[in-house]
């Protein structure tokens, strides 16, 4: 079992600190020891309280700690105090598994997380022993002690910051850009990682994202392996925050085992409901090329998040049948359809295509359904992003989402009808008014 250390504060809403810490290591398969240094009081709204643990109490769990556990690598996130810091750096120094700072001086609903002289005391004391710091725009400048108004600035700010020889992580989500550029400053050189901007983080991002990078580290990759592993996962929490109270979102640090769950129910219940479409749909409604049904995880972003048939149906003696099973990454066209059709409605989560005909589109309009269509000229060599573009045009001119898109193909066997479904069950469903 691996095993990873955080040193942190306790949040008393969950979201953040210790908490989040844990369930990040959780996530990732690693124990996670702790080691408490503060309670607060706080929720989605505010910090109400904080009471920094005895210098004892602190010095004892950490030995504690130290004395038995084998850990792959720790991570300091809330110190709050100096005298805390310089108790870690003392017990931490003869230790040499990797070490993660997570310079927490603000909370994320604004509150002060730190004591006056803190920066000061971290920069001299801590960031010498450690491996990567991870500060945010605002920890950036005080650390520093300059304004961050540009790339040029943030690139200066991470060597001053990583003048004692750690990696630095500077994180780009409050800079003013497009996309969030983040700069890792490692060995006097920099690597940037770019990604879309997505709603803001909520409450605990900054704890989950170092968490990942330590559980990362306790698992044996390196820095820079850590942090590209990590900044992927936290996307995905970003993706997935929840609502716990009347104010910030909270980051969602088990979207990882949440995912490998929910893995198993896509696979299932897009299992179930192919069974049933063997049974009922018409060996004539199969396009030449075959049909796929596909069921994507919650969020999902690439093609290897969503289910689909392994083998398409094909006709079998007058029947639809698929020779495989189902399992994930394994459709290229009808993932991105899926993909597609999620930027828009992230409940869209399920579709499969059939074969066009003229009679089987008017009855879908007869029964209600919102049926589109595209020309199957804007996809003459039938790639990807053609047909990324088309479905995307097709969904923002329609009045309402639509049930079905279809396109004329270049030719009659190439046309296709394409229902889309937030279910592999309402797809059935859909698919049954037809029969």
């Amino acid at each position: 079992m691996y095993r990873a250390l955080t040193i942190a504060g306790s949040d008393s809403i969950g979201g953040a600190g210790i908490q989040a810490d844990l369930k990040a290591f959780a996530s990732l398969g690693v124990h996670g020891c702790s080691v408490l240094t503060a309670i607060t009081a706080q929720n989605t709204v505010s910090v109400d309280m904080i009471e920094a643990v005895s210098e004892e109490m602190l010095r004892a769990q950490l030995s504690s700690v130290l004395e038995d556990a084998d850990i792959g690598a720790a991570k300091t996130g809330m110190l709050y105090t100096s005298e805390n810091v310089k108790i870690v750096t003392e017990l931490m120094g003869d230790h040499d598994f990797p070490l993660v700072v997570d310079p927490v001086m603000v909370a994320g609903v604004g509150d002060s997380l730190s004591s006056d002289g803190l920066a000061e005391v971290l920069m001299e004391e801590l960031l010498p022993i450690c491996d990567v710091i991870t500060p945010n725009l605002s920890e950036a400048e005080t650390l520093s002690g300059m304004d961050i108004l540009n790339e040029d600035d943030a690139m200066r700010a991470c060597e001053i910051i990583g003048s004692h020889g750690c990696s630095v992580y500077l994180k780009g989500g409050h800079m003013d850009s497009e996309d969030v550029v983040d700069y890792l400053y490692q060995g006097a050189e920099f690597t940037r990682f770019r990604y879309p901007r997505l709603q803001t983080a909520g409450h605990g991002g900054g704890c989950t994202l170092s968490a990942y990078i330590a559980a990362n580290l306790a698992k044996g990759k390196d820095v820079m392996g850590s942090i590209m592993s990590a900044r992927d996962e936290i996307q995905s929490a970003i993706l997935t925050m929840y609502e716990v109270g009347r104010g910030v979102r909270l980051v969602n640090p088990l979207v990882g085992l949440q995912r490998r769950s929910e893995g198993l129910e896509v696979l299932q219940r897009l299992r179930s409901t192919v069974g049933m479409m063997e049974t009922s749909l018409p060996s004539e409604w199969l396009p030449r090329s075959g049909t796929n049904v596909v069921y994507a995880l919650p969020a999902a972003r690439t093609v290897d998040e969503v289910a689909a048939l392994e083998s398409r149906m094909m006709p079998v003696r007058g029947c639809a049948r698929s020779i495989g099973g189902v399992s994930f990454g394994t459709s290229l066209h009808m993932a991105t359809v899926t993909l597609t059709a999620m930027r828009y409605d992230m409940e869209m989560r399920a579709s499969m295509n059939i074969r066009y005909t003229e009679e089987s589109v008017d009855l879908m309009e007869e029964l209600g359904l919102v049926v589109a269509c595209f020309e199957g000229e804007h996809v003459p060599d039938g790639s990807i992003a053609a047909l990324e573009w088309a479905i995307a045009n097709t969904i923002e001119n329609s009045e309402e989402f639509p049930d079905v898109i279809y396109d004329h193909g270049i030719s009659s066997e190439s046309s296709m009808v394409r229902i889309l479904a937030r279910s592999p069950e309402e797809l059935m469903q859909k698919l049954s008014l037809l029969l």
